[in-house]
């Protein structure tokens, strides 16, 4: 019976001497029998809790966080060999090693039938492996003739999950006693002259114990992550260095129609659409690089149809960049077309948008011309000035009309990534500076941004020149601010008035429409980045866009 008061003692004991303790040295320091500390500390490297290391003829014991694959097969005393998909030995343990004599090279890395582990594995063996690979566990008796004498072997094979969710088959060889047949009576009768509860009968009965304790935790491991993997809706994948399917999760069905064996060992590029092609390879590669962004690209499916999917993953670790890769697909395709819909639809819009333009500055340009004819007949001056009146009104529509027709595409075109002290040079260059001087100091910096973020800075340009008196310079600049970025725009000229800060990004300021700042605050907002005017009265004006963590590079 596990006293957990012993257990304690013993882990709180190896934590205060990381350097690890003997059997004997428990054993003296918690005034305790060695057998005692011997069975707990055997325990607790079951558990994973300690691990053994050989320090010359004594075994020294430390607190470990956790146990190695390679060092948790060589606690189990059966013969262990973890197989990947194509039946490479990936890992085999101390205990096969020597229960078959064989050398430690020449193994790992292998082909379980091209290695020296063939000679014991015959073709009945080979064909319960790949049953087992696809996911049926099998067990096979037989017996080996090892240094000339028939040893006899159950080997099991069990469907595993390895680490990053790549399938494999644990291969066990559990050498059975010299018995008639392992199980029956016979087997558990006791040798003649031998006591009931002699050493040999023991130890086999630990063995038996041991053995079914840590098979069932091997079993209730793989199917916990095996109902992970095959129950979650996106598709699990791994790919080798030639990127051929190496592992593909049953999800693919839902998501292709394929099977799972259907795919198997094939190269993901035949079921990419033609046309998507190119950009999955530089993708892929990319994506092999390290982590970046995901890889947005067509399907074919089963049935020749395509499906808009999303891939994200990278290189296994353990292997050369480049070499292997596991990731994840998900369906995107409902998405798509929801995208597609709104696109259509924003199009529309936009072009009933434009012809309702173009008709209403017909009707303005003609209205124009009327007034114009009524200006060359005799009238008073009363009606001169309601005529002028209706020329001002009527420039105003005119300016707002073609206003919309600079911010028809807001929003319609996804965020980029752009060069902001390019655009903000270019947005000067579009616009008659006169005598202005520019100073631009932003260079080598992207903003993830909409667009009409070069509309943006032609707002700010404009309203220096229209509004701000005196001005002779324009400065454009950086500064960082905590972990956010901050483009600074000023001018010298008169600045605003206290009381007009707060409306300068209305679209009615003062019975006056102006759309410029406040569409500017919009168009920034879209990727969620700000703007505030903090300039001193009297020194110019001073507009700060603050751009978040994360939104430039």
């Amino acid at each position: 019976m596990v006293r957990e008061g012993e257990v304690k003692r013993i882990t709180d004991l190896l934590s205060q001497n990381p350097d690890g303790l003997t059997i004997e040295q428990v054993s003296r320091q918690l005034s305790i029998n060695r057998t005692t500390a011997a069975k707990y500390l055997n325990i607790l490297i079951a558990s994973g809790q300690v691990r053994k290391r050989n320090l010359g003829p004594a075994k020294i014991f430390t607190l470990s966080p956790h146990v190695p694959m390679s060092n948790f097969l060589n606690l189990w005393q059966d013969g262990i060999v973890v197989l990947n998909n194509d039946l490479v030995i990936e890992q085999i343990n101390d205990p096969l090693l020597s229960a078959l004599s064989l050398p430690g090279e020449g193994l790992v890395g292998n082909r379980i039938d091209k290695s020296p582990l063939g000679a014991y594995v015959d073709k009945k063996a080979t064909d319960l492996l790949i049953k087992a690979r696809d996911g049926e566990e099998q067990v096979h008796r037989t017996t080996l003739t090892i240094n000339g004498r028939e040893e006899k072997f159950r080997m099991k094979m069990i469907p595993l999950s390895l680490e990053q969710g790549v399938r494999g088959i644990g291969f066990i060889f559990e050498q059975l006693p010299q018995m008639t047949e392992a199980g029956s009576e016979e087997s558990m009768k006791v040798p003649e002259g031998s006591k009931e509860n002699s050493p040999e009968k023991q130890e086999l009965q630990r063995r038996i114990a041991e053995h079914r304790k840590i098979e069932k935790a091997l079993v209730e491991s793989e199917a916990k992550y095996r109902a992970l993997v095959e129950n979650i809706a996106e598709v699990i994948f791994t790919l080798d260095d030639t990127d051929r399917i190496t592992y593909i999760s049953p999800a693919v069905r839902n998501l292709t129609g394929y099977a799972p064996s259907d795919l198997m060992g094939k190269q993901i590029h035949e079921f990419v659409f033609p046309e998507d092609l190119e950009i999955f390879s530089r993708g892929l590669e990319n994506a092999k690089k390290g982590p970046g962004a995901p890889l947005e690209f067509r399907l074919m499916t089963m049935h020749s149809s395509v499906r808009w999917v999303q891939l994200s993953g990278k290189t296994l670790a353990g292997k050369p960049a480049g070499n292997a890769f596991h990731g994840v697909i998900a369906d995107i395709h409902e998405r798509k077309r929801v995208e597609d819909a709104l696109r259509h639809a924003n199009k529309q819009i936009i072009l009933l948008t434009s012809i309702t333009r173009h008709d209403i500055l017909n009707g303005i340009t003609n209205l124009r011309l009327s007034l114009e004819l009524i200006k060359n007949e005799p009238l008073s001056e009363q009606l001169l000035r309601f005529v002028d009146q209706q020329e001002k009104v009527i420039a105003q529509i005119q300016h707002q009309i073609n206003f919309t027709r600079d911010y028809q595409n807001i929003g319609v075109r996804p965020p980029k990534w752009k060069d902001i002290g390019e655009r903000f040079v270019a947005a000067a260059a579009a616009l008659p500076l006169g005598e202005m001087k520019v100073e631009a100091d932003v260079k080598n910096i992207e903003v993830f941004s909409d667009d009409l973020i070069e509309r943006v800075f032609g707002n700010l340009i404009e309203n220096t020149l229209e509004h701000s008196s005196g001005a002779t310079t324009i400065r454009f600049f950086t500064q960082i601010q905590g972990r956010d970025l901050v483009l600074v725009y000023e001018d010298d000229g008169a600045g605003i008035q206290k009381e007009e800060k707060d409306l300068v990004f209305e679209h009615t300021r003062r019975g006056r429409i102006s759309y410029g700042l406040f569409f500017s605050r919009e168009v920034l907002a879209i990727t969620g980045l700000s703007i505030r005017e903090t300039g001193e009265p009297g020194k110019g004006v001073r507009f700060e866009i603050l751009v978040p963590e994360g939104l430039f590079r």
